[in-house]
């Protein structure tokens, strides 16, 4: 089963499936709201302004103004242009009839010219009355004839030439009806471009605000996080600048840290040759102007020169050493398995074996037995040169150095203890030698730390264990 992509911890969806569907939503939405808005528009026209009142109403008022405009203007019975003119007021939305005793005139709708039909004679009807019984019209608008497909009212009319029968329709239905039609496909382009408007213009705001926070980074504000949101091609882009803009934070970070370090460094070692430089400047000055009283005191000056001298040698060793080890962007290792017990036990033994030559008190345990740790031999033996370099330099040799090597569950615990001597005249050490030791276990995988507390000195180290063969015994040193 192939893996599905996730962004930002959710399911990937592409531009092209997002377009889509966004089409398919819009039109969904488009045709729903076009389809209620028909509905309920046709509802409301049914009921205020095709209802059985309305149309009533509307019936009278088309009687009346055709009754007007005959009485205004004197038309005719015949007279078909007349009633061309008024039905045009109306935008031929109205329909007209006008009975003869010899011919019907037509002015409808759906029917062009006049249609010519024989009725019986018009019976003598001085008033203008409605509905009156015009029995001549049974024909005209007998079941079957084109004329009974409305359902029309027989008004009298008094023309120029006579009184007619009159009937007088109209089609605002189809006006209304029309009218629906066009707010309903409004109402349907207003609801499709607005969700695919919308989905354009969020994508065009996210894109916006990714260029701003981009120009943001470039112009070197590198504090504020890129913006994660949603879960396509645009967030994959955010989330891989966000992961520039983090990288190049923790480069710039380190860069600033090993200024700092490298910078204190320089202010501790030039301090520390400072000190013994202005000395040694001082008892050449003597010892080259003869500014002594006796062979005894120029050979004190001299002897002060010659210490003098080897402090700065050891100064600038160490300054050689740091420089190794922090001057490259990190340092090469080979880590091997090998077995605990013989490597700590040589890389421990042999220094504090040159310690007890020295008449120096030693004491080492170790608890470990066929345990395996992977590191660096030659890496790890630097680590321990540096360690027992400040135990000769700074530890009181006339009291114990203990060593111990115990397991701490999937660790081992290693530490040297020493005592600190007394100086008179102590010098600020600058820890070269210390720093060395953590970027160097640092290489290795291995927790390094010291404390310092009063007169006693402690330096440890935890080691991963990679395998253990078998229990552990006990062995001491």
């Amino acid at each position: 089963m192939t893996k599905q992509k996730t962004v930002n911890g959710k399911k990937f969806i592409s531009f092209k499936t997002r377009i889509v569907l966004c089409v398919l939503f819009a039109l969904i939405m488009g045709i729903v709201s076009s389809f209620v808005t028909f509905e309920v528009g046709v509802r409301v026209v049914d009921e205020f302004f095709l209802s059985e009142e309305a149309e009533a109403e509307r019936d009278v008022e088309l009687y009346q103004s055709f009754v007007d405009f005959v009485e205004q203007n004197d038309v005719a019975s015949t007279d078909a242009k007349k009633f061309d003119e008024w039905i045009s007021q109306y935008d031929d939305t109205v329909y007209l009839t006008v009975y003869r005793e010899d011919k019907v005139f037509l002015k409808d709708f759906e029917i062009s010219g006049d249609e010519v039909i024989s009725p019986d004679k018009l019976p003598d009807n001085s008033g203008n009355s409605i509905n009156n019984d015009y029995s001549f019209l049974d024909d005209a608008l007998g079941e079957g004839n084109l004329y009974s497909n409305y359902d029309r009212t027989i008004y009298s009319v008094a023309f120029k030439d006579g009184v007619c029968a009159v009937t007088i329709g109209h089609e605002y239905s189809l006006v209304y009806t029309t009218i629906v039609l066009c707010i309903a496909a409004t109402i349907f382009f207003v609801v499709f471009f607005s969700i695919t408007s919308g989905f354009n213009n969020r994508l065009r705001l996210r894109v916006k605000n990714l260029s701003e926070q981009v120009s943001q980074v470039s112009g070197g504000d590198l504090n504020k996080p890129i913006t994660l949101d949603g879960r396509d091609e645009v967030t994959i882009l955010s989330h891989d600048i966000e992961i520039m803009r983090s990288t190049l934070v923790d480069k710039i970070q380190s860069e600033n840290k090993a200024w700092k370090a490298n910078q204190e460094l320089i202010t501790s070692i030039s301090h520390d040759i400072r000190n013994p430089l202005t000395s040694l400047v001082g008892y050449s000055d003597i010892l080259h102007n003869k500014q002594y009283s006796s062979q005894e005191e120029c050979e004190s000056y001299l002897n002060r020169c010659h210490d003098k001298i080897y402090r700065l040698k050891e100064l600038t060793e160490e300054l050689f050493r740091y420089s190794l080890v922090f001057g490259a962007p990190e340092v090469h290792v080979n880590c091997t398995n090998e077995d605990a017990t013989i490597l700590l036990g040589q890389l421990i033994g042999e220094p504090l074996a040159e310690l007890k030559a020295g008449g120096t008190e030693v004491a080492c345990t170790i608890l470990i037995n066929n345990i395996t740790i992977n590191v660096d031999a030659l890496v790890l033996k630097r680590v321990f040169d540096n360690l027992f370099s400040n135990i000769n330099k700074y530890a009181d040799l006339k009291k114990p150095v203990l060593a111990s090597v115990t397991k701490n569950g999937e660790l081992l615990n290693l530490k040297l203890i020493n005592y600190i001597k007394e100086i008179n005249n102590p010098v600020e050490s600058s820890k070269i030698g210390l720093k060395t030791c953590e970027r160097l276990c640092k290489s290795l995988n291995i927790e390094f730390s010291y404390l310092e507390k009063k007169d006693k000195f402690t330096a440890e180290m935890r080691i991963p264990i990679v395998k253990i063969t078998e229990k552990g015994s006990e062995d001491t040193l």
